[in-house]
């Protein structure tokens, strides 16, 4: 894996004990990320043919994502992109693909697994800006942690078509 791309970790189940690295919030607290779950624009599966035009545009430099505003900056532009429902310090979506309904979150902390639905494909990628604790969850899903640090010296290298 090279050193400056996001590094890939598994979000905790019950039988596992939080890990060194939990993440966090940016303007909220972990209880307030719990709260999104019972948002239902977050539960709208979309369709990816739209989202996949807006994909093209990033890849062919047709779509603007402003890097350099930090981490909040870029994550608005990609909130676009990616037709994201804001909730919570949160991005969240849910796609319909050939493998099952896949739920994609972004943010600037660490997931809470009990705001992933069991039955989805769940990944969750965050800049490090704040760290919690992980909550207890049986949902399973996959968590891409970037630091802040990673971001600041390469936003580019971070978000790339």
């Amino acid at each position: 894996m090279e050193k400056n791309r996001p590094q890939l970790g598994s979000g905790p189940t019950y039988s596992d004990s939080p890990s060194d690295n939990a993440n966090s919030s940016i303007t909220s607290s972990p209880t307030d990320t719990l709260r999104t779950s019972k948002n239902s624009d977050a539960k709208i599966i979309k369709i990816l043919t739209p989202i996949k035009a807006n994909i093209k545009k990033f890849k062919n430099n047709d779509y603007h994502i402003d890097y350099f505003s930090g981490w909040n900056g870029a994550l608005i532009g990609l909130r676009k992109l990616l037709q994201l429902n804001y909730r919570g310090g949160s991005n969240y979506s849910n796609y319909e693909t050939p493998r099952g309904v896949l739920s994609l979150r972004l943010s600037g902390h660490n997931a809470n697994g009990n705001n992933f639905s069991p039955e989805n494909i769940n990944i969750s990628v965050f800049v490090a800006l704040f760290e919690y604790e992980h909550i207890k969850s049986s949902v399973k899903y996959t968590e891409y942690r970037i630091t802040k640090e990673t971001y600041d010296k390469y936003p580019k290298k971070v978000v790339y078509p």
